[in-house]
């Protein structure tokens, strides 16, 4: 995010989607009354140009409470004994008095790592793997703690009464139950990756979720449970624009490199995207697929493909894949956190 149309009560007004403020009414206030905040507005505009997002500030005061401050930690911890309104009015005025819970949060980023994204990931590589993809390597890009490495060993639209499960619905009727491609190596990229075996990593995780969904708190804890017997991941740390070639070069040619990221390229600079797309477009001629979950209006700098229709729903994330030798293409719309998903692949009818 550059500083050119930088408007932070807008950014704090529009950081969830439609759907998501009707069931976050909390939130929903308490974005309203941030973007109110002349100590809200000024805090957003001092991190970091592509780390501008409400979501940041959001963590932060989130992350506070989940450490035991003496302010927040009772409001968080109680949040239904009190109005959204009220809650909203109370957590601004804390920040507003002691701006440094936020402040001294900024160098950090927003690194939700919803595995819910996996659901989506799981319905297109089930798609391909219909059109004979059988193997693959896995490189998440904007990898955070690593989740969406495995789409493989998560459990979607399951009733079996456990955490690790991921609930999607699915608007077109269509995803494919054929199993996912076999996944070799499992790559995952980030500037500052967080590993879960450290403690206050896992706390800034949890702060990125949002209180009123304890759900996918104890999804989260039950998956990190779980991924101690899945197996290893290689994490690399740095830009992506640099270490893709590296990522790639780990990858056997028995296989086919599956390149993907969600919500990650809206936080590079129009440059940046530019050269992302570059990059990646020439292993894509050669030998790489590329899929990605992102808002078109924030990455025109990878010249997104024309949409089919309409989204079915405001804030809906636009599914792209680029197969091997091929043009990126409009495969369908997604929740950013991957609640539902409408996937139209080009030569495949939906419902």
């Amino acid at each position: 995010m550059s500083d050119a149309g930088f408007d932070a009560p807008t950014y704090y007004r529009m950081a969830l989607a439609p759907e998501d403020r009707e069931r976050l009414p909390y939130y929903a206030q308490l974005v309203d009354a941030l973007a109110n905040s002349p100590t809200a507005v000024q805090l957003l505009g001092e991190a970091r140009p592509e780390q501008r997002n409400p979501m940041l500030v959001l963590a932060a005061l989130h992350y506070g409470a989940l450490r035991g401050d003496r302010d927040l930690a009772p409001l968080y911890e109680r949040l239904a004994s009190r109005t959204p309104e009220e809650f909203a009015s109370r957590v601004t005025a804390i920040l507003e008095a002691r701006p440094e819970l936020v402040r001294e949060q900024l160098w950090r980023a927003t690194q939700t790592n919803e595995p819910g994204r996996s659901a989506v990931l799981a319905a297109v590589l089930n798609e391909l793997h219909g059109r004979g993809v059988n193997d693959v390597h896995l490189i998440d890009v904007g990898t955070s703690m690593g989740l969406n490495l495995y789409p493989d060993y998560y459990r979607i639209n399951n009733d079996e009464a456990d955490d690790v499960i991921l609930t999607m619905e699915d608007l077109n009727d269509n995803v494919a139950t054929s199993p996912l491609p076999r996944i070799h190596e499992r790559i995952g990229i980030d500037l500052n990756p967080l590993d879960p075996e450290n403690p206050d990593d896992v706390l800034w995780l949890k702060a990125c979720l949002w209180p009123e969904e304890p759900q996918r708190a104890r999804r989260l804890d039950a998956i990190l449970q779980e991924m101690v017997l899945w197996p290893r991941a290689t994490r690399l740390k740095g830009s992506a624009v640099d270490l893709i070639d590296d990522a790639l070069d780990l990858c056997s040619p028995d296989a086919t490199p599956v390149i993907f990221h969600s919500w990650v390229a809206a936080y590079f600079s129009s440059d940046e995207q530019a050269r992302w797309r570059e990059r990646i477009m020439r292993h894509v001629r050669t030998r790489a697929t590329w899929i990605y979950f992102e808002h078109p209006w924030g990455v025109k700098g990878l010249d997104p493909p024309p949409r089919t229709g309409e989204p079915p729903r405001a804030g809906a994330t636009q599914i792209v894949v680029c197969e091997i030798g091929e043009d990126p293409a409009h495969w369908g719309w997604a929740h950013p956190h991957g609640r539902w998903v409408a996937l139209s692949p080009p030569g495949v009818d939906s419902a």
